[in-house]
């Protein structure tokens, strides 16, 4: 009788820690939804957003050749800043990526006599396709992205022609993966990005033809220019390792490279920067159940 009583109390024990058990994973499965530094929970039903957002800035080299200024080539160091925010819905796969970038770089000829100025601004925002694989420790994405990047080439030297504009808008491929894992009890992220242009305009004045003509007599010479990726090989890569120092900030560190070629209206153009990275990551929950 002591025996069955014994096996009895133990069953009785083992149902009850089960129930609670259960229990508290079902509380902690909503609290999880909250605070948990993974988004990729696809049980929790939030109609919140989990937004990612990422500040870098980084320093380098940059080549420039614009044979609408000069025959030369132009070499020189640079600084960019790198705005990224990422957002996705709990549950849902995809989500929109916006970023800002600023470039400004001072460079000089192979005999330094002569000295150019760079500057650009771009504007990214895409929508991408997420999976999630290794208990979600990889994530890949896909999709695609529009860019809107003005800037400007200023020769210090002057000249009949100091100045280039620059415009251009266009469509582009990207995908990224990015890989979670634990050194200690240092947890680290390590990833890797690239998008490219497929096809858009682009503002350009034609061979022999000043801003005076297009701006002060309206003489327009094709000066809005389709472009594809045969015409505007415009490729940037993003490699980053994240090192997570808080519950929701990491400091990151990487690379940035951004190549910017084009070849219309008989004139050719590339610039080509090589950034050394260093930022912070930081990331934030905005929960709204829903009734």
């Amino acid at each position: 009788m002591t025996q069955i009583r014994k096996r009895y109390v133990r069953t009785a024990l083992r149902k009850t820690a089960t129930t609670l058990a259960a229990a508290l994973c079902t509380v902690a499965g909503a609290q999880h939804c909250r605070t948990h530094d993974i988004p990729e929970l696809s049980h929790c039903e939030s109609s919140g957003k989990i937004i990612t957002t990422s500040y870098s800035i980084g320093i380098g080299t940059t080549e420039i050749l614009d044979t609408y200024l000069s025959q030369e080539h132009f070499s020189g160091t640079g600084i960019t800043f790198l705005a990224t925010s990422d957002r996705i819905r709990p549950g849902r796969k995809w989500s929109t990526t916006v970023q800002h970038q600023a470039n400004l770089s001072a460079t000089h000829d192979r005999a330094d006599n002569f000295d150019e100025l760079e500057g650009s601004y771009n504007f990214f925002w895409g929508r991408m396709r997420n999976w999630y694989l290794c208990d979600s420790h990889l994530r890949l994405q896909a999709g695609a992205t529009g860019n809107t990047g003005i800037g400007f080439i200023y020769n210090i030297s002057g000249g009949n022609n100091p100045a280039q504009a620059r415009f251009h808008i266009d469509v582009r491929p990207a995908a990224s993966a990015a890989y979670r894992f634990d050194i200690g009890r240092c947890r680290i992220t390590a990833g890797y990005s690239f998008d490219m242009a497929l096809a858009g305009l682009m503002f350009s004045p034609n061979y022999g033809q000043s801003y005076y003509e297009i701006f002060s007599r309206g003489d327009y010479d094709r000066n809005i220019v389709p472009t594809t990726a045969v015409s505007m090989p415009y490729f940037r890569q993003q490699l980053t390792v994240d090192i997570n120092v808080g519950r929701k900030l990491s400091l990151r560190a990487g690379y940035l490279g951004d190549y910017q070629q084009s070849h219309v209206n008989s004139l050719k153009q590339h610039i080509y920067s090589h950034r050394f990275m260093i930022g912070f990551i930081k990331r934030f929950r905005i929960t709204g159940y829903r009734p």
